[in-house]
């Protein structure tokens, strides 16, 4: 008996009774939310996907059109580095040679990476950067592309820039300055003979000047004027110093037929072509 009444003095609980009204909270809505949360994070790597695609696309389209403008300039430059004549086979020299060898693997190479236009965009990136800082193509060979692109020609390890437009003597100088040049100096009679043959008889401004003291000749860019070497270059009773048009002095000397001897002293305010001349120094040939 005192088995079935083991439970009679435990009190009794009852269930606490659930509030009316509202349902209870469920994780329904946080489900919502994080779907929201991935679908904008998807959003923006989209979006980021096709920044970085169009970032590469223009990139190689950039590089495209470098890659054309670099094979022009070096089609030039193979031209220009044809000997004329054996006498010229000397003056363009080894130093030629190894800038035509290194264009054209400059060349090569921009070809290399514009073929792999199916890899992964950032590769594609690293390696035209990389293919940017190669000395080949930057450091040696950039500016020197850039002016044959531009009409210069290139001689003997330097080049030289035949304008189409006249100048005052003053005025040519500060544009060959602005083009990391100056007024062509003339070291050699080969070199003579290259400029007479590029102007055709026509007047062109060189970078000789006696401007501070009459009859002490210097070149512009600093190469020293030796008159014995040079008094085969002017013409027949010149330097004269004398303009029967402008009855003023003449201080700045052109070159104006196709003969050796083409040097005249003129009045440095007359408007005429000139010939600027970046050495191989200067080029970084």
């Amino acid at each position: 008996m005192a088995r079935d009444n083991i439970y009679e003095n435990m009190p009794m609980t009852e269930a606490a009774p659930q509030p009316k009204g509202n349902a209870p909270e469920t994780s329904v809505p946080w489900r919502h939310r994080g779907r929201s949360i991935v679908t904008a994070v998807l959003l923006l790597l989209s979006l980021a996907l096709a920044t970085s695609l169009l970032a590469v696309t223009l990139l190689y389209l950039r590089a495209q059109s470098k890659l054309q403008v670099v094979e022009e300039a070096v089609q030039k430059l193979q031209v220009s580095l044809q000997p004329d004549n054996a006498s010229d086979v000397s003056a363009k020299g080894s130093d030629s040679v190894q800038l035509l060898a290194e264009a054209q693997a400059g060349v090569q190479m921009l070809k290399d990476v514009l073929g792999n236009v199916s890899a992964d965009p950032v590769q594609i990136k690293i390696r035209l950067d990389i293919s940017a800082a190669r000395p080949a193509v930057k450091d040696c060979c950039s500016d020197v592309l850039t002016k044959l692109s531009r009409g210069w020609r290139f001689y003997g390890g330097n080049l030289y820039y035949f304008s189409q437009g006249r100048k005052s003597w003053e005025e040519a100088e500060r544009f060959c300055v602005s083009q990391d040049s100056h007024l062509t100096s003339v070291s050699s009679q080969a070199e003579q003979e290259f400029l007479t043959k590029e102007t055709k008889g026509q007047n062109y401004w060189i970078g000789l000047i006696d401007r501070e003291t009459e009859g002490s000749w210097r070149w512009a860019d600093g190469t020293e004027y030796r008159a014995d070497a040079s008094r085969g270059f002017w013409e027949e009773n010149q330097p004269d110093n004398w303009h029967q048009e402008t009855e003023g002095s003449e201080d700045c000397v052109e070159t104006r037929s196709m003969e050796l001897k083409s040097w005249n002293d003129s009045n440095c305010t007359l408007p005429s072509r000139w010939i600027c001349k970046q050495a191989h120094r200067q080029a970084g040939l």
